[in-house]
């Protein structure tokens, strides 16, 4: 009897659950690198050298490399997102004698730590992320706000790669129906065209949902909210603080350097502005808080205020 009791999903542990969530994003992953594949294959063996010929041999190497710079963009920045940390708390943040108020306002009772703003808990890591969007268990990770710039990157490229074969196989695509619809069909050109046409509807039904998606978190980066905080409609005029302007809002995820924005690999030039601790705020409120301090007759209402805007905590 007790023997079955361990055995009943019930009575798993909490560290049980999680292993059995993580094991879960692996094997998305693993179904991820079988589409890409399938999708490869397609693409590559089936369509380009299938249909290439000495009229066209130099517009198909063309294509080719295209696509082949394209699916590395990409892959990398799916290993890079899936790889990197996302962001941890430091080690006794909060803890130390003389540490500012602001620190302690926030607290994990999981990991027994102080939560800077914008952190959050994640259930499957089992960990307290940096400026947490969401856990994505595609990537099997969080996205936090180290990681945040190559997640970005990797829904570009997606979107990229996708349009780019919807656009670059269409014509070969309609010219293999119409010749084989011309000719006597045999089953194997049918059931080549047809694996051919199955893929090609499936990454153009893929790449309008994933623009549609990308076109969310796009815009999630300019307003400098995440999707935790967009869902978050309670406390929606406290989050929107953090909207500093477009430029500013791009940078605390991409970097300040253009040239590395798109560039899927970790470098100090490239990485995102501030340290994912403590935010830039817009300024809000300065005149209410003028007219008050007036009323009571000081004049020093600056002192509330340092450089990173007002209701933002002093930096250390």
């Amino acid at each position: 009897m007790e023997q079955n009791n361990k055995e009943d999903p019930r009575f798993l542990s909490g560290k049980d659950k999680k292993k059995d969530k993580k094991y879960y994003g692996k094997f998305l992953i693993l179904i991820i690198f079988i589409i890409i594949i399938v999708e490869y294959y397609s693409y590559v063996f089936e369509v380009m050298i299938k249909y290439m010929n000495q009229k066209n041999f130099s517009l198909i190497v063309t294509l080719l490399i295209i696509f082949h710079i394209l699916v590395l963009l990409l892959l990398i920045s799916f290993i890079s997102t899936m790889n990197t940390n996302p962001g941890e708390i430091p080690l006794y943040w909060g803890f130390y004698i003389g540490d500012d108020d602001y620190k302690r306002k926030r607290y994990c009772l999981i990991c027994n730590a102080f939560k800077p703003e914008r952190s959050h808990h994640c259930s499957i890591c089992n960990k307290c992320v940096l400026n947490m969007d969401h856990h994505c268990p595609w990537v099997d990770n969080c996205i936090g706000f180290y990681n945040r710039k190559y997640f970005m990157q990797l829904l570009i490229f997606v979107v990229i790669l996708t349009i780019y074969i919807d656009i670059s196989e269409i014509y070969f695509v309609i010219d293999m129906s119409i010749k084989l619809f011309k000719k006597n069909v045999k089953y194997k050109e049918i059931a080549h065209l047809g694996f051919v046409v199955i893929c090609y509807i499936a990454v153009f039904i893929f790449s309008i949902i994933i623009s549609l998606f990308l076109k969310f978190h796009l815009q999630l980066v300019l307003d400098n909210s995440t999707t935790i905080e967009s869902l978050d409609l309670e406390h929606k005029n406290e989050n929107d603080k953090y909207n500093v302007g477009k430029r500013q809002n791009w940078e605390q995820v991409f970097g300040s350097e253009p040239l590395f924005w798109f560039f899927p690999f970790p470098t100090k030039r490239g990485r995102p502005e501030g340290d994912g601790l403590t935010w830039n705020i817009k300024d809000i409120g300065i005149k209410i808080i003028e007219n008050n301090n007036k009323n009571f007759g000081t004049n020093n209402y600056e002192t509330n205020f340092n450089s990173n805007g007002p209701f933002s905590p002093p930096t250390n």
